[in-house]
């Protein structure tokens, strides 16, 4: 018997885009990131070109109305907590989570599967049911850390069948020219595809025209270097700054401590849990800039909502294929604290030069992140995947 539907997306924090938008609210899920933001944009346009897709996500509190027939959401059971346990409990908590993923990827019954989890017990797992199971799959990357190996706290064997799981892939999909170098590594180059991400123009923003306050939004982990935005705010006492910090399982006590202290001692800058998604955009759209510490991302989509209303980018460590440089987008200072602190003070005192990087930065995504163009992409590499 053929399979139910053609394809399949293991997603699943992206519950939050399914869920009735009050009861999401109610909830406090605090809206799914961008890799959960590509995915179900991915799975509308999937399914629109008459594919028929199911998405599987964590439990829905309130499902919204289905709006697509040919989309399916397929809820898995939660996820099975492993922490603060012994480790043969973390063992048995992982294996009781992987039998969770395997029933809801057979509960979908795809002849071909989306992966968009990275080093993860989801990427192992359903690489394993499409080989026992003889589907196809597709891996979908969302970070330049999904090809980086060796990294401390990583398991070694955790990482080796994670590199199998690559292998199995028919296609490796990535959003950048240096994440195709990276995959390139790990798996033949001809399998791997660049696709850029998804985004959609927003009305033009006048935050870039007014002084509101500058932006810091992401999950509070090392990587992403949260105590340097803590410094910018300090080095310019004259400004506001703002900073979503959502702690998840990675967040350790250490660095969530560190930053609630440091943030305490700085009248100019106010910290904030996870928001919603909407909150989120509305504080863009009224940002003087985003900023970015990071040192490692994708394409990440605090980037395009940014772009797409008119807002720069101030980015200290990352710049994606240098398209804040080559396009004139943002201000990317290289590693350089120094150009980082002057960059602030430049997009604080002069506004037209804001406006020029905010028009700049809409053009940009008018032209490579349309969901028209990036969507026509992924069904023809997907279908190509099918045949």
């Amino acid at each position: 018997m053929s399979p139910r539907n053609d394809i399949a997306i293991y997603s699943p924090f992206a519950a939050y885009f399914y869920e009735d938008a009050q009861a999401a609210r109610a909830v406090r899920r605090g809206g799914g990131g961008g890799a959960e933001l590509q995915a179900t944009l991915l799975a509308r346009h999937l399914a629109r070109s008459g594919l028929n897709v199911a998405h599987i996500v964590y439990p829905l509190e309130r499902p919204a109305p289905r709006s697509l027939a040919s989309l399916d959401v397929i809820q898995r059971l939660p996820r099975v907590s492993s922490r603060r346990r012994s480790r043969i409990g973390r063992a048995v908590g992982k294996l009781a989570d992987a039998n969770r993923i395997w029933r809801a990827l057979n509960a979908a019954d795809a002849q071909l599967y989306v992966l968009r989890t990275g080093l993860s017990g989801g990427t192992v797992t359903g690489a394993l049911f499409c080989l026992c199971h003889r589907r196809r799959l597709v891996f979908a990357a969302s970070n330049d850390l999904d090809f980086t190996f060796g990294r401390d706290g990583r398991p070694r064997l955790t990482e080796a069948v994670y590199r199998f799981a690559l292998k199995r892939a028919r296609r490796v999909v990535v959003q950048s020219r240096r994440q195709l170098q990276l995959a390139a590594a790990v798996v033949e180059p001809d399998r791997v595809n660049l696709i850029p991400s998804f985004a959609e123009l927003a009305d033009a923003s006048n935050g870039a025209a007014d002084h509101r306050e500058f932006l810091w939004a992401g999950r509070l982990v090392e990587y992403k270097l949260p105590l340097r935005y803590l410094e910018l705010a300090r080095s310019m006492p004259e400004a506001p700054f703002r900073m979503i910090a959502a702690e998840t399982g990675e967040t350790s006590g250490a660095l969530a401590a560190q930053v609630t202290e440091a943030a305490a001692k700085l009248p100019n800058l106010q910290l904030e849990p996870r928001q919603g998604r909407e909150r989120v955009l509305e504080l863009i759209a009224r940002s003087t800039a985003v900023v970015v510490t990071s040192r490692h991302e994708g394409m990440p989509n605090l980037f395009l909502e940014a772009w797409a209303r008119g807002i720069p980018v101030l980015s200290l460590h990352f710049d994606p294929d240098g398209r804040i440089a080559s396009e004139r987008i943002g201000i990317y200072a290289a590693g350089s604290w120094p150009r980082f602190v002057s960059g602030a003070k430049k997009l604080w005192r002069d506004r037209s030069l804001r406006r020029e990087i905010g028009e700049r930065g809409r053009a940009y995504v008018r032209r490579v992140h349309s969901p028209g163009a990036v969507a026509a992409r992924w069904e023809e590499t997907l279908r190509e995947t099918l045949e």
